[in-house]
C-alpha cells in the first residue's frame, strides 16, 4: 500500500516491505510525454525516510532540467567492479593488487557480482557483511573487503552511475582497525643495533637503513649501489623487491614513493665500509656471484628474501630483550624520532614517500599533543623567563 505526496514534476511516497517488516520511501519523476502522448516516468525506491526521497527527487529534477538525467544503470556490480579494478590496480603495488584481486574473486563477486548496480541496497550489503563473519573471517580482513566495496561504489557515485553509495549507510560496518603503532626510543634503537653488531649477523645494514631513512622493507631490499651517492650523502628509492622476494621491479609503491633521502655521516660511513666488504665477497665467490648491484643481498649477490630478513630480525629482537615491534615499525620509529626532534612534518612526509602531508599527520597525530606542550614550554622559556 502506498501513500503519495504530490510535488512539482514528480512525487514521493512510502511503501511497506512485508518480508523485511520495514517501511521505505520512493520517488517518481515525470519527464514529459512520449510520441504517443504517454507520460514518461522514472521511479526510484529504497529510501529510508521521506527526507532522503525528496532530496533524491530534487537532485533528479535538477539533472532533468540540465538534460543530464541518467537511467539507473543496467550494468551489474560485477561488471563495474572488474572495470574499476582494471583501472585502479595500475596504481597498486604487486602485493595490494594480489590481495585485492583475491577479495574480489573469492568473496565479493560470488555474493554481490550478479546484482545490477541500481538494485544494490543497504540490506544487501549488510547481509554480505554478516555472511563474511559467518565464514569465520577475521574482522581486519572483513574491513579490507568492505573498503574495496566502498571504494568501488564511491567511484560509481562520482561518475553519476548510481545516486549514492549504499555501503556507507550500513549499520554493521566492520570494526577491524589498524594495530596500535609500536615504536622504540633512541636508547632502545642504540641497544638493538649494538646487539646486532655484537652478534655479527648478516643484514645489520638493512636494520640501520630502516632506522636512518624510514624506507620500506621492499625498498631497502631493492636498493642498488647506483642509487647511493656517498659523496652527497643521499639515497634514491627507484627500485623495490616484491614481497615474495622473486621480482625486482622499477619504481616504488606509489609515484610519490620514488624519492631521494638524505643520510647522516655515520650512515654514509657504514655504507662505505659495507661496500668494500661486499667487493671482497664478490671476489671470493668468483663466477658464482650474481651481480644485481644490490646494497643488501646474499653472499653471492642474489636478492635477500623478506623471509630470510625476518628470520634474522626476530632472532635479534629476542636477543636484545626489547619490547617486540615489527620490522615495519622501524619506519614508524624513524618518523616519530624526527617529529620529536621538531623536524617539520612536511620533511618527514617527503622522507617516508607519503602521497600527502595529511597522511603523515593522521598516522602520527598521537605525538602532536606532547610536541605542542614542549613547544609551549620552549616559547615560554624564551619570552617570559627572567
Amino acid at each position: 500500500m502506498m501513500n503519495a505526496d504530490m510535488t512539482v514534476a514528480g512525487y514521493v511516497g512510502k511503501y511497506f516491505v512485508k518480508k523485511e517488516n520495514k517501511e521505505l520511501w520512493f520517488y517518481t519523476l515525470t519527464l514529459g510525454k512520449d510520441a504517443n502522448g504517454k507520460r514518461i516516468q522514472k521511479k526510484k525506491r529504497g529510501f529510508k525516510n521521506e527526507r532522503e526521497a525528496k532530496k533524491a527527487l530534487r537532485d533528479a529534477q535538477v539533472q532533468a532540467d540540465k538534460g543530464s538525467y541518467y537511467e539507473p544503470s543496467k550494468m551489474t556490480y560485477g561488471e563495474f567492479l572488474k572495470e574499476w579494478f582494471r583501472g585502479k590496480s595500475a596504481n597498486y603495488s604487486d602485493q595490494t593488487t594480489k590481495s585485492t584481486e583475491s577479495y574480489i574473486r573469492l568473496h565479493i563477486m560470488p555474493q554481490l557480482g550478479q546484482y545490477p548496480l541500481s538494485k544494490l541496497n543497504v540490506l544487501i550489503i549488510e547481509r554480505f557483511m554478516n555472511d563474511l563473519r559467518a565464514k569465520g573471517l577475521a574482522e581486519g580482513t572483513i574491513k579490507r573487503i568492505y573498503n574495496v566495496v566502498t571504494a568501488s561504489l564511491n567511484s560509481a557515485e562520482r561518475k553519476d552511475i548510481i545516486p549514492r553509495n549504499v555501503a556507507t549507510r550500513i549499520d554493521n560496518k566492520p570494526k577491524g582497525g589498524k594495530k596500535d603503532m609500536e615504536v622504540w626510543t633512541a636508547e632502545e634503537v642504540k641497544l638493538f643495533l649494538n646487539t646486532v653488531r655484537r652478534e655479527e649477523v648478516r643484514y645489520y645494514e638493512a636494520f640501520h637503513l630502516a632506522l636512518a631513512t624510514g624506507m620500506r622493507q621492499g625498498e631497502i631490499l631493492g636498493l642498488r649501489w647506483r642509487d647511493v651517492d656517498l659523496e652527497r650523502g643521499i639515497v634514491s628509492v627507484r627500485q623495490t623487491l616484491s614481497h615474495d622476494g622473486k621480482t625486482l621491479r622499477p619504481g616504488a609503491k606509489t609515484t610519490t614513493s620514488v624519492r631521494t633521502i638524505s643520510i647522516d655521516p655515520d650512515t654514509v660511513s657504514m655504507l662505505d665500509k659495507w661496500r668494500r666488504r661486499q667487493q671482497l665477497e664478490k671476489s671470493y665467490a668468483g663466477a658464482m656471484y650474481e651481480d644485481n648491484d644490490l646494497v643488501v643481498c646474499t653472499t653471492v649477490g642474489t636478492p635477500t628474501t623478506p623471509r630470510n630478513l625476518s628470520r634474522t630480525w626476530y632472532s635479534m629482537l629476542k636477543k636484545s630483550e626489547l619490547h617486540p615491534i615489527t620490522f615495519h615499525d622501524l619506519r614508524h620509529t624513524h618518523a616519530s624520532l624526527l617529529l620529536k626532534n621538531n623536524v617539520h612534518p612536511k620533511i618527514v612526509s617527503e622522507r617516508l614517500g607519503h602521497a600527502s602531508i595529511q597522511i603523515t599527520l593522521d598516522l602520527y597525530s598521537h605525538l602532536f599533543p606532547n610536541m605542542q606542550e614542549e613547544a609551549a614550554h620552549a616559547l615560554g622559556e624564551q619570552l617570559f623567563r627572567t
